[in-house]
């Protein structure tokens, strides 16, 4: 299947598409065409020679999976960016009920799991021009042909669990419900969406570790997110907000 019908739907919600067969990181590619045309596009890339994930982390990008980078206008305040990561995961989730599968489950802050196996991650940053118009960059990996073999839990790959035969196949579903899902939170429907992610959240209930930023960990029980994607972890300090972190297994 080619990627005709995919180029017509991302054209119709007024973004541009840009298909590369190999590039560094579709996120730069991203923000160069932003820079040089101010406007919205959408990067997919067959394959990835420098993909990142959050922190920096090596994301391992061979061909058959999904590197994409999508730019919308950021008209969120900085506390609501969560929304995009949680909207993201969320048409990915509803894209893969067109194929039979069901169960996918969320890993705060922005992984997405089956049966306990990583199969998609999602980063955001955001980009601002000259003319001081902001821009949020949401960069995603789903495996669909293949894994990469992680140190940190086990992985799998669409072909491995879904009835997705292709990316192209896939990619029309999603990004059909992704656009119709960011017009519905520039709509003012963001809680809508933080409550379905909040349902479908690994671990809630559970006595968690998290790593943060400076290495160290803190440990309680995971109580659900905030609105405003924060993590609610109880100990013996009592109930706290956790905004950036991973979850260890």
């Amino acid at each position: 299947m080619s990627f005709f019908k995919v180029k017509n739907i991302i054209n119709n919600y007024g973004y541009e598409f840009i298909h590369l067969k190999s590039t560094s990181t579709t996120m730069d590619d991203a923000k160069k065409y932003i820079k040089q045309n101010n406007r919205n596009c959408v990067v997919l890339a067959d394959q990835q020679y420098e993909g990142k994930g959050r922190r920096g982390n090596k994301w391992e990008s061979p061909k058959g999976n999904v590197y994409c980078s999508i730019s919308v206008n950021n008209f969120l305040n900085i506390k609501d960016h969560f929304i995009f990561s949680a909207i993201t995961a969320i048409s990915i989730k509803m894209a893969l009920e067109n194929f039979d599968t069901k169960d996918i489950k969320f890993k705060w802050p922005n992984d997405i799991f089956y049966n306990n196996k990583k199969f998609a991650g999602i980063i955001l940053d955001t980009h601002s021009l000259k003319n001081f118009k902001q821009y949020m960059i949401i960069g995603l990996g789903i495996n669909v042909e293949s894994s990469p073999i992680l140190s940190e839990y086990p992985t799998t790959y669409l072909k491995e669990f879904s009835k997705v035969k292709s990316v192209p196949e896939f990619l029309i579903f999603f990004y059909k419900i992704f656009f119709e899902n960011l017009n519905k939170i520039q709509n003012s429907q963001k809680n809508l969406f933080i409550d379905i992610y909040k349902k479908s959240l690994m671990f809630v209930g559970e006595k968690i570790h998290i790593k943060l930023r400076d290495n160290s960990v803190v440990k309680g029980i995971f109580k659900g997110i905030n609105n405003d994607g924060s993590l609610k972890l109880e100990n013996e300090h009592g109930l706290t907000s956790v905004y950036s972190g991973r979850i260890q297994i």
